[in-house]
């Protein structure tokens, strides 16, 4: 059985249900096991006994108990409600001396009580002790219930000092609890009846009625009532019926959750006083009004005066403001009248009827006066002045600015704009007319005037890139000038100028009329100037001349010059490109599906059909190709004797190539072909690499490859024979050994082929041409016998030098290759070697 240690801790309290029922004490422990472990969720049988006297004293009532633990170990029992074994626990007479309570526990919730424990009832319940001390001076049992039919006061005290009277103290932490509660219990109370009321006789300002404090951020008074008043205030004479205060915080907030917040009324028709005043002597504002809602800030309106009123004396100040900080109005007027005004602004002075103004805005997005109309389908003018008096010299309206205006952006910063914004409009932005007999200077439906040393008199822009309309249409139907231009001065009557793909200037005659596009006259016999001068610093062409014709067989532009001399600017056409850049000449045949020459140059003579000389850093000829033609295509015809191409560098001192082929992509650098019908005989790929249908055929005699050597290659020549250096990597030295096994080849004399893994730009500095197969000059000497044609070559014990082997001393790897020469002469010399390393 394990054993069972209790924690307990007793509340005591009493519950007096009836004369018969028996008090009960509230006692609570915490079970644990012998290991200290909580016992939880789990039956507990207890037994209690109420000692008297010591913790050895005689049992005067005692009782069985049962329950079960929650999930932290604690159980919660009544005393003197289980099941009693012995005594009364109603009787027990609590004031005669000290009692001990007895727990006796089971932990499977039987009778089996394995542990037990002795602690003294240090107090009990008031009520119980209440009971059974008597009525004696003046006490009386608690809870206590008395129901009494009188007009006087029932309970009255009365303190002379300067402690409270009564104090209700309540230390629960439940809701809706209350220290002292005043009921009225009637459902149809007198007037002014109330379930507490604070009387203070006092007649000077310090006294208090009713006090309520609450020491955190709770309610100091609270009041509510379903459709009456939570709190009423009422001021008899002059006094103040709420007043409401707070150091930092507000003094008076007013809520609803369905209903108004607050309703401030004065119902006496005589009374002129304000219904509501606010004020501060701060610097803060005085009425703060805002919502977050689709409600209104302020509602005011009036019958016959004004609904809001504001007046200041300041210049910088204003009577009404209202301000916006985001998207909606700050002052809106409204109107339904036919005959007033929605805000009229009225100057009796001389200042301003109306007047909207920028203040801070530096974006550029503020509008000082806006007008609109059309919304919602309404119709009417956003805008209208009128001059009443015909004695009235002054301009009806006037626009002016003091700003500079916006280059990148001229629908900004003008004095006045206009706009139609409706694409499907025919209407106008500006309309001018005028209607007279006279055709004097300003008689005009539109009189621009540029009265500074720069701008315009007139503008027109026609500024949507993707638009086809005119900036300006000059019609007349008249007999005068449509458009009629005048330069007094230095300046150009006309000058036109295009930013785009058009024309500055166009000029055209429909198929109905016989006039002239253009006509260019210069009257003046002693101006040498030219009639027409065209130049462009821009990219595009100066004079642009086309037979606009499929049919057509005459030249665009001819020109002929008829003179003996070839010298340099005696040319039928001649091109400049006086610049750093451009063409001299361009010819392009633009239709894709065309077979015409770009450029098609004849001589009939013994001079060049073309002539290029470039007298610079530049090529005599460029030629590209963007299709699947070729840039430089020569051929010559069956009847003529001359060659498709030549190349010849006429200058000794010009060691660059003749011919440089150059391959960017992954095709072949060059491909060579032969035959009636040419086909593919040879090609070197973008690696190098050559490819040959009928083989190749090298001058030399063996195949070589490029190796770096012990010490200095001077010091080596052709005919050495080589071996493999075991001091450094890939490097190669002058034998010195009779049969090496580390024989690698011959210093080439002539390779066929020589091979090498560096690039072929490197200059293969400090490496010698190492022949490992092929016919290749030998050094030898007589050390090992009289050579004979097709007797084995290994090396020998001088530097650099082979000699006849012995059959019967050679090893695989020691031979160098067979001899095709014989050789008998004292010294070292040099035969041909089939060389062959095995």
């Amino acid at each position: 059985m394990k054993k069972i240690l209790l924690s307990v801790g007793i509340l005591l309290g009493c519950h007096l249900v009836s004369a018969q029922a028996p008090e009960k004490m509230s006692y609570q422990a915490v079970v644990r096991n012998s290991s200290g472990q909580l016992l939880t969720n789990q039956n507990i049988g207890v037994k209690i006994s109420v000692l008297q006297g010591s913790p050895a004293g005689a049992a005067v009532y005692s009782e069985r108990l049962t329950g079960t633990t929650n999930t932290n170990g604690l159980i919660s029992l009544e005393i003197g409600s289980g099941t009693v074994l012995s005594g009364t626990f109603s009787t027990i007479n609590w004031p005669s001396g000290n009692y001990y309570l007895k727990t006796e526990t089971d932990p499977t919730g039987g009778t089996n009580y394995t542990i037990a424990g002795t602690s003294q009832l240090l107090s009990v319940p008031y009520a119980m002790y209440a009971k059974s001390a008597g009525s004696s001076g003046g006490s009386f049992t608690l809870p206590y219930t008395a129901t009494v039919n009188n007009a006087a006061t029932l309970f009255a005290i009365t303190n002379d000092g300067d402690g409270t009277s009564l104090e209700g103290t309540n230390n629960a932490t439940t809701s809706n609890v209350a220290s002292v509660r005043g009921i009225v219990s009637n459902t149809a109370p007198g007037g002014f009846s109330s379930g507490v009321r604070g009387i203070n006789n006092g007649t000077g300002g310090l006294g208090i009625g009713v006090y309520g404090s609450q020491g955190g951020s709770g309610w100091g008074v609270y009041g509510t009532t379903p459709t009456g008043l939570g709190i009423y205030g009422n001021a008899t004479g002059a006094g103040t019926g709420v007043y409401a205060n707070s150091n930092s915080g507000t003094g008076l907030t007013s809520t609803s959750t369905n209903g108004i917040a607050a309703s401030l009324s004065i119902f006496n028709n005589s009374n002129n006083n304000n219904v509501l005043n606010a004020n501060t002597v701060g610097n803060g504002t005085v009425v703060n009004v805002s919502t977050t809602g689709n409600g209104h800030g302020i509602v005011s309106s009036t019958g016959s005066g004004f609904a809001v009123h504001g007046t200041t004396s300041a210049q910088t100040s204003a009577g009404i403001i209202g301000d916006n900080n985001s998207a909606g109005e700050a002052v809106v007027g409204r109107t339904t009248s036919d005959i007033a005004g929605a805000v009229v602004g009225r100057n009796d002075g001389g200042g301003y009827g109306v007047r909207g103004f920028l203040a801070t805005n530096t974006t550029g997005t503020g509008v000082g006066v806006f007008g609109q109309v059309g919304i919602n389908s309404s119709k009417g003018r956003a805008g209208r002045f009128e001059n009443l008096n015909a004695n009235n010299d002054k301009n009806t309206f006037e626009v002016e600015t003091n700003g500079n205006g916006n280059i990148p952006d001229n629908t900004n910063g003008n004095a006045s704009s206009f706009l139609v914004n409706n694409t499907n409009s025919v209407a106008a932005a500006v309309r001018g007319e005028v209607k007279t007999i006279f055709g004097n200077f300003g008689a005009a439906g539109i009189f621009g005037v540029s009265s500074g040393t720069g701008g315009f008199a007139g503008l027109f822009h026609a500024s949507n890139t993707s638009g086809n309309g005119n900036a300006l249409v000059a019609i007349t139907d008249g007999n005068g000038d449509a458009i009629k231009a005048n330069a007094g001065k230095d300046g150009d009557a006309i000058e036109a100028n295009v930013d785009g793909n058009g024309r500055a200037l166009y000029a055209w005659t429909p198929t109905f009329s016989t006039g002239k596009a253009a006509e260019f006259k210069n009257f003046n016999t002693s101006n040498t100037s030219d009639a027409i001068t065209v130049s462009t610093v821009g990219n595009g062409i100066a004079g642009n001349f086309k037979v606009d014709r499929t049919t057509g067989t005459s030249a665009a532009v001819k020109g002929e010059v008829n003179s003996q001399f070839a010298n340099f600017g005696t040319a039928g056409v001649y091109g400049i490109s006086s610049g750093t850049g451009g063409y001299a000449g361009l010819f392009h045949a633009s239709n894709t599906s065309g077979n015409g020459p770009a450029l098609l140059a004849i001589a009939d003579g013994n001079g060049n059909g073309i002539t290029a000389n470039a007298s610079n850093g530049g090529d005599g000829v460029e030629a590209t190709v963007d299709g699947s033609g070729n840039a430089i295509y020569g051929w010559v015809p069956n009847f003529a004797t001359g060659r498709a191409a030549r190349f010849t560098n006429f200058n000794t001192a010009n060691t660059n190539p003749v011919i440089t082929a150059e391959q960017r992509s992954g095709g072949s650098i060059a491909v060579f072909r032969a035959g009636s019908t040419p086909a593919n005989v040879a090609r070197i790929d973008a690696t190098g690499k050559g490819f040959f249908n009928g083989g190749t055929q090298n001058s030399g005699a063996d195949l070589a490859e490029a190796f770096d050597v012990v010490g200095n290659s001077s010091e080596y020549e052709p005919g050495d024979i080589l071996i493999i250096s075991t001091d450094s990597d890939r490097t190669v030295e002058k034998s010195s050994k009779p049969y090496s096994n580390l024989v690698a080849g011959v210093y080439a004399t002539k390779p066929g082929v020589l091979l090498t893994e560096e690039n072929i730009e490197s200059e293969l500095i400090g490496k010698v041409p190492m022949g490992v197969i092929g016919v290749i000059p030998t050094k030898v000497c007589l050390e090992g016998g009289k050579i004979k044609r097709g007797d084995l070559i290994v090396t020998s014990s001088q530097s650099g030098v082979a000699m006849k082997a012995n059959l019967k001393k050679v090893k695989i790897g020691q031979v160098i290759g067979k001899a095709l020469q014989d050789y008998d002469q004292n010294g070292i010399g040099k035969i041909k070697i089939l060389v062959n390393i095995k």
